[in-house]
C-alpha cells in the first residue's frame, strides 16, 4: 500500500514539475523581428555637445588645471562650428559624432588650409563605424577617426592617430553634465585635456 501511495505521490510531483517548467520556458528572441537588446548604462541613448560656456574646453599640467589654455566665452561664437557638434552614445553600443557641415580644423590635419571652421576632414568626420563602452569611470571609444571632444587628442599623443583606433576617457556624469578628462598625451604624465558637455 505504501508503495502505491509513493507511486501516486511521485506521479503528482512529476506532473506539477512539468507544468511549472512549461510556464518558465525561456522566451526565444528572433533578431529579425524583435528590438535589439538595450544597453542599460546611464549614457546609453544620450547625445552631448560642448557646454556653451567659458572653460568648456581646457588643457593644463594636471587634472583640474587648465592654465595652458581654456576656451573663452567668445570661443562659443568664434568656434560655434565645434560647439554644435554632437556625440551620441547609441543604445546598441554604436557611437556617432555628428559634425554638421563644418567643424573646427587645425594645421595638424592633412588638407586643413588654416585653423578655423571648415568641412570636416576624414577620418575625423564621423563617416566611419565606431562603438562605445563604459564602466562607472571610463568611456572607451573604438573606431577609425572616432573621438570625443577634440579629434587630435588621444591617450599617447595629439596627432589624431590613436593605437588600435581606441581612446579611453575618464568621466564623471552628473545629471545633464558630462565632465571628461584625458591625460598623459605628451609625456605619459599628468598633463590633461578637460571637456565639459551638456546633454542635448
Amino acid at each position: 500500500m505504501n508503495f502505491i501511495k509513493k507511486g501516486i505521490f511521485f506521479l503528482f510531483a512529476a506532473t506539477v514539475l512539468v507544468a511549472c517548467s512549461d510556464d518558465d520556458d525561456p522566451v526565444v528572441v528572433d533578431p529579425g523581428t524583435d528590438d535589439p537588446v538595450v544597453n542599460n548604462h546611464p549614457l546609453a541613448g544620450t547625445s552631448w555637445s560642448f557646454s556653451p560656456t567659458a572653460g568648456a574646453i581646457g588643457v593644463g599640467p594636471a587634472v583640474g588645471d587648465t592654465s595652458w589654455w581654456a576656451s573663452s566665452a567668445d570661443d562659443v561664437a568664434t568656434r560655434s562650428c565645434l560647439f554644435d557638434d554632437t556625440y551620441n552614445f547609441n543604445e546598441d553600443g554604436t557611437f556617432t559624432q555628428v559634425m554638421q557641415d563644418s567643424s573646427w580644423l587645425e594645421s595638424w590635419q592633412a588638407g586643413a588650409p588654416t585653423e578655423g571652421c571648415g568641412t570636416p576632414i576624414a577620418p575625423h568626420n564621423g563617416s566611419n563605424d565606431a562603438t562605445w563602452s563604459a564602466d562607472t569611470s571610463v568611456i572607451t571609444i573604438v573606431g577609425d577617426g572616432a573621438f570625443l571632444g577634440l579629434s587630435k587628442v588621444h591617450n599617447s599623443g595629439e596627432d589624431g592617430n590613436p593605437a588600435d583606433d581606441t581612446i579611453a576617457y575618464n568621466y564623471v556624469l552628473d545629471g545633464d553634465t558630462l565632465s571628461v578628462t584625458i591625460s598623459g598625451f605628451q609625456s605619459g604624465g599628468d598633463e590633461t585635456w578637460s571637456y565639459v558637455f551638456t546633454k542635448n
